[in-house]
């Protein structure tokens, strides 16, 4: 493993500086873009959330059918770099760069792996283009989706595809086991908090009407229904619903700038509260799901 660090801004020192509040600390360029923390605590929540969507895809890091050959692959919103590291690994002809609002990635990386610290609202100003370009679990992340799909389709390189990852808030219920508990108040309070802050929790489904619109073809959807505790029978499910529980476990800690900063909940009222969505978060007989959209399409040759 080859160090092989790189920012975009790597000579203004605040880049690497992080802003603290309520307990949690927070990136400190474009401060207040992203609305969750970036500390150990999420970045290990990240890295949880890495596995659960492995999971969901039965082990793949893509289901694009990308070549074995694809020479450039960017990464959006890497967090941690873990699904970008994996993939360099996996592809050691490819040349991987992630790119995130925190430098919270490791230093000792393979030699085909970089890192930029970078905002992907802005406009996107890299000197190649990229066969491949990769979006996973943005929905708490851009005021502006769309745009963030135009960028990815001016950047994709003819014959290159797009693929993208995402869950929905508020979280779902095939029965009435979810309606007035805790647990939904919490999810639907999220999503009124990020519509608060310019970036609701479900914009997910209009994604591939966005990938369509902007121009990208044979966009392909799968829908997984992903349970929010091991209440369902089948293994696989089951075993979704303990990796999505332990996140979101730890997303309730995550969230609790969003109650204090957006809705202005006193904290000891937020406290109260979090502590009651975690105690039915272990509630089997609530039926809870969220929707993740894996989605991909490809740029025309012409």
């Amino acid at each position: 493993m080859a160090s092989n660090l790189c920012s975009t801004h790597s000579v203004a020192s605040n880049v690497y500086e992080f802003v603290e509040e309520h307990g949690r600390t927070y990136h400190k360029y474009k401060q207040g873009k992203y609305v969750l923390p970036n500390d150990t605590e999420e970045q290990n929540r990240l890295d949880l959330q890495h596995h659960m969507a492995l999971k969901v895809l039965d082990g793949k890091l893509h289901l694009a059918p990308i070549p074995n050959t694809v020479e450039n692959t960017l990464d959006v919103a890497t967090g941690t770099g873990i699904w970008a590291i994996e993939f360099a690994e996996q592809y050691p002809s490819t040349s991987v760069t992630g790119s995130d609002l925190s430098p919270i990635q490791p230093k000792f990386l393979p030699a085909n792996c970089l890192f930029e610290i970078d905002d992907a609202g802005d406009e996107w100003v890299y000197s190649k283009k990229f066969d491949y370009i990769h979006i996973r679990f943005v929905m708490t992340c851009f005021p502006n989706p769309k745009a963030v799909i135009e960028q990815a389709y001016k950047t994709c390189a003819p014959g290159g595809y797009l693929e993208m990852m995402d869950g929905v808030f508020p979280l779902r219920c095939h029965d009435d086991s979810l309606e007035g508990t805790v647990l939904d108040a919490w999810a639907k309070s999220c999503h009124e908090a990020g519509t608060k802050m310019g970036r609701p929790w479900n914009n997910t489904p209009n994604y591939k009407g966005w990938m369509e619109e902007v121009g990208f073809e044979d966009v392909n959807e799968r829908i997984f229904e992903v349970p929010t505790n091991p209440w369902p029978r089948e293994r696989k499910a089951k075993e979704l619903g303990m990796w999505f529980n332990a996140d979101l476990q730890e997303a309730l800690g995550a969230s609790r700038a969003l109650f204090i900063k957006a809705l202005e909940w006193p904290p000891d009222k937020v406290d109260a509260f979090l502590q009651e969505v975690k105690d039915d978060l272990m509630k089997r007989e609530i039926r809870a799901y969220m929707p993740i959209h894996v989605l991909y399409g490809r740029k025309p040759l012409r």
